[in-house]
């Protein structure tokens, strides 16, 4: 059995690719430019250059471009995944709130329907994202989402086409959809700090002091260690098949709450509170521009079901408290990502 992971260079295809091969799992990686593997730690995973002349072993990365039809391989290398890849993870997307629609459209939707057409016999786990709800509140079903909207933004757009049109082409993929990933639980610990991590760094050294967020406003934060596990018992779990699966936390977080939690922590800053309208454009600062994608995280209240995991791999959604979320940001300050004020005063 090998299982193709594409993305596999990326923050959470480098982390599945690195326990799926601790478990003796043989995985084929397809990544994009770089070669390299970096498990969650930063550590490089050993990994070969794929041979088609051999069944796979180990880890074997082939490069390739999901952009492009049958992702650029030429038909030898289709036909040799073919022949032995059982089940497909993909992981690959472009995770830029910013970017514009046709970037995020090449990848997330043209590149999935691209996947979707390699190995037809094996099994799809598609990675999603939680947020194809996009502005809806309330109780969110593991069930399809509403192509049209409305969205926060055209990332949370492009995965919503994605998962319809992947419906259409292969019915019996999983959808699993991971919330917003944070590091791990027990150690907050992440290698690389992307999407609502920038905003964060800005907000805990003080560069954007105020923030617009609804009073009922919540932010669902789900591990790392946590999203991985799950997408690797989905792999060993064929009844998944159809299925519709939240990787979220039990219950979310008031968005209020976590930005007051910011400004316990010595040396870093909460913000004020302001309603929903951002600062004019004019008026705002680099920093604010550049959060400015991420204050639709800021601004709903999504409350997503989880019960499909445990029903289906016995795997229970986390619980995120506050010393949970106290670790996440102890980790940034120790990786150096945010600077305390004492610290940055020392410079």
């Amino acid at each position: 059995m090998a299982i193709l992971v594409t993305g596999a260079a990326g923050l959470l295809g480098a982390a599945l690719t690195a326990a799926l091969y601790a478990r003796g799992t043989t995985v084929i990686a397809l990544v994009h430019r770089t070669a390299e593997i970096r498990n969650n730690a930063g550590e490089a995973v050993l990994a070969s250059a794929c041979d088609p002349s051999s069944a796979p072993s180990g880890i074997q990365v082939v490069q390739g471009d999901v952009r492009k039809p049958g992702l650029g391989l030429d038909s030898a290398m289709r036909d040799w995944l073919e022949r032995h890849v059982t089940a497909i993870v993909h992981c690959a997307a472009l995770v830029r709130f910013e970017a514009a629609w046709d970037e995020l459209h090449a990848v997330n939707v043209t590149g999935t329907r691209h996947v979707a057409q390699l190995c037809p016999s094996a099994r799809f786990i598609h990675v999603s994202t939680a947020y194809v709800c996009g502005l809806t509140d309330g109780p969110i079903a593991e069930a399809p989402c509403n192509p049209e909207g409305p969205f926060g933004n055209h990332y949370e757009r492009s995965k919503a086409v994605a998962e319809t049109c992947l419906r259409e082409q292969r019915p019996g993929a999983v959808i699993a959809r991971p919330s917003i990933i944070v590091g791990e639980a027990a150690s907050g610990r992440i290698r690389s700090f992307d999407t609502i991590y920038r905003a964060f760094k800005f907000i805990a050294e003080g560069k954007v002091t105020a923030v617009p967020a609804l009073p009922a406003a919540t932010l669902n934060f789900v591990p790392i260690d946590h999203v991985v596990d799950a997408i690797a018992a989905l792999v060993d779990h064929p009844c998944s098949d159809g299925k519709f699966v939240h990787l979220a936390a039990r219950k979310a977080v008031p968005a209020q709450r976590f930005l007051n939690l910011i400004g316990t922590v010595p040396g870093l800053q909460s913000p004020r509170i302001l309603g929903p309208e951002p600062v004019e454009e004019a008026r705002a600062s680099v920093a604010e521009r550049l959060a400015r994608p991420y204050w639709g995280y800021f601004q709903r209240h999504p409350d997503f079901t989880t019960g499909a995991l445990a029903e289906l791999t016995g795997m229970a959604a986390p619980a995120i408290d506050d010393a949970a979320l106290l670790r996440q940001i102890a980790f940034c300050v120790a990786a150096g990502f945010i600077r305390p004020r004492t610290l940055r005063a020392d410079r």
